[in-house]
């Protein structure tokens, strides 16, 4: 009696082990994103900005990412934005992980043209808190050059963009640094004075974080009221 007792007792042990230790984080993963502004005029130089995001991913299955913030961007000229942000987000990033992140964040954009090319040079420094974990600083830095194409009547501007990040979030080996790169192709076009449509592929790589390398579909939607 004592002896089944037992072996039912380290069974039952062994058992919540396996479960304590989750599934498996993915390395890769299929997505979609969207990410939808809308801007309120202050006054000349000032917008209010409206933020909401939504990620599928899991292999395009359910939603992984939420997201919503407000910021104010402040045109200091033609060439030069600045916009500091507020962004809450909640991760569920695969099956058992669940975590969420207060970011407080300073966007400076930079445009030039030279000819038919116009450059975008968007840096962000972000310090995300962690209810459940360490907080940290992320630096982001994303080159855009589009030009204008017309087909036809058909209006758009193909881009390529490439975007660097730099992060102060120790691995489980305590490095830290330049942790992530993300590509994208994709077209961009005004379809109105007031509504403004990205549409690119994405690709990701990142060492640190599960999943990391991820393909995406992301539509930028922008609706000036």
């Amino acid at each position: 009696m004592i002896r089944a007792i037992l072996s039912w007792f380290l069974l039952m042990l062994m058992s919540g082990m396996t479960l304590g230790q989750g599934v498996v984080p993915p390395r890769s993963d299929n997505q979609f994103w969207n990410e939808t502004q809308l801007i309120k005029r202050l006054s000349e130089k000032r917008d209010l900005v409206l933020i909401g995001g939504l990620r599928i991913g899991q292999g395009l299955s359910r939603p992984v990412d939420e997201r919503l913030g407000a910021g104010v961007a402040f045109k200091l000229n033609k060439h030069l934005t600045i916009q500091p942000t507020y962004l809450f987000v909640a991760y569920q990033p695969f099956p058992g992980r669940q975590f969420t992140e207060h970011r407080l964040i300073f966007n400076a954009t930079g445009r030039f043209k030279i000819r038919n090319f116009s450059f975008t040079d968007r840096n962000l420094i972000e310090r995300r808190v962690r209810p459940t974990g360490p907080d940290f600083t992320t630096y982001r830095q994303r080159l855009m050059i589009d030009h204008p194409v017309r087909l036809g009547e058909l209006k758009f501007n193909p881009f390529v963009a490439n975007e660097i990040w730099y992060t102060t979030q120790p691995t489980a080996t305590g490095r830290f640094g330049w942790s992530r790169n993300r590509f994208s192709v994709g077209i961009l076009k005004q379809l109105s004075p007031h509504f403004y449509v990205e549409v690119h592929y994405l690709h990701q790589n990142d060492g640190i974080s599960r999943p990391g390398n991820i393909h995406s579909i992301f539509t930028f939607l922008r609706y000036t009221l």
